[in-house]
């Protein structure tokens, strides 16, 4: 293991071999209390306790989908995915409804709300500094809210870390109730899961250090070692227009980032969402132009389970209303509000339905 000074005199630690214990050992890494983290800041961010530690892959990738099954084809840059019917395909969830069905009747009859989680992404599911057993971060506020209005405690949600290609699989098994995960809204997800209506709008950004002569998805690239996760958008981006820059192969965003630390790779590309966390995680690190091709997040569940997917609609609805107040303002300021420029502090992902 090396590591890296931060400005401060701080390390960063690296992992010389094993990339999948990257977002682990990136994890020990994070703002202490007290130095500035998001721990520091008010509002709902009191995170929830893991049930389980071994993710079985550590990538904490929450990727756009790619070309195979668990992916999706990309339009034209710098636009929003169209599906074959002419809809975005985040404006296809069901309309808001608390109206009782067997999806929700089977939560509140356990008396748990179960939730495929990230562990590994600062800022959205990752393990608290100071408690590795809790998991804190904007998607986590999120999974309590709708553990609150189900089951009327945000405490009774059981946090289930899963990999990327495990989230699919594990719906279609009911072996979690959602998945909230920074997982983007695609045309071929759809054909496998329901989503919610999007709760946070991003898209595809360039995240290289601060002293890079990269300045976009443009010929700037020619020459250098861009890294993407695997079967994402990002590395379908980057394989039908690498503007003369060499790929770089990993499991997972996080992976890409440990890449650039060990200088196997000059840039990655990823979610700008999260590429601003991995920016505030190492300040050695800036994002790089302007955002491609628009996504939006949303929370995914069985596509059987058309009463829950109405009933989180409505919750989402509750969770925006408020304006500067709403739930999500709260946490957004807790945990990203430091971290992205200011011309792009999203608003509340507008809600649009199918009927």
């Amino acid at each position: 293991m090396g590591a890296l000074r931060r400005p401060g005199g701080r390390s960063l630690l690296m992992v010389v071999g094993g990339m999948a214990l990257a977002g682990w050992m990136l994890a020990g890494s994070l703002p202490a209390p007290g130095e500035g983290g998001p721990e520091d800041a008010p509002g709902p961010a009191t995170g929830g306790h893991l049930v389980q530690v071994d993710d079985g892959d550590g990538d904490g990738d929450g990727d756009s989908g790619g070309s195979g099954p668990d992916g999706d084809g990309i339009g034209s840059l710098a636009a929003r995915e169209t599906c074959d019917n002419g809809i975005d395909p985040a404006g296809n969830s069901w309309s808001p409804s608390r109206e009782e069905g067997d999806a929700v009747r089977r939560i509140t009859e356990r008396g748990r709300l179960i939730v495929g989680v990230d562990q590994n992404s600062y800022l959205w599911g990752y393990r608290a500094p100071d408690d590795p057993q809790t998991v804190i971060g904007f998607d986590i506020d999120l999974a309590r809210a709708v553990a609150a209005d189900l089951l009327g405690d945000p405490e009774l949600v059981t946090l289930r870390p899963i990999p990327t290609d495990q989230r699919i699989p594990l719906l279609e098994n009911r072996e979690v109730d959602m998945v909230i995960r920074s997982m983007s809204i695609t045309c071929t997800r759809w054909e496998s899961v329901a989503f919610s209506a999007p709760y946070f709008d991003t898209g595809q950004q360039l995240l290289a250090p601060r002293w890079s002569t990269i300045t976009g998805f443009d010929s700037s690239l020619a020459g250098m070692r861009v890294c993407s996760g695997d079967d994402t958008t990002a590395r379908v981006l980057l394989e039908s227009e690498p503007h003369g820059a060499a790929l770089v192969e990993a499991g997972g965003h996080l992976d890409c980032l440990v890449r650039i630390q060990l200088g196997e790779a000059d840039a990655l590309m990823t979610d700008g969402a999260l590429a601003a966390a991995h920016a505030a995680q190492d300040p050695t690190m800036r994002l790089i132009g302007e955002p491609i091709k628009e996504e939006s997040y949303g929370i995914a569940m069985n596509p059987g389970d058309e009463d829950l997917v109405r009933r989180v609609n409505a919750i989402l609805e509750d969770y925006r209303a408020g304006g500067d107040g709403s739930d999500w303002r709260v946490s957004y300021r807790a945990w990203l509000a430091d971290y992205f420029p200011p011309d792009q502090s999203p608003e509340p992902a507008a809600p649009r339905y199918r009927d």
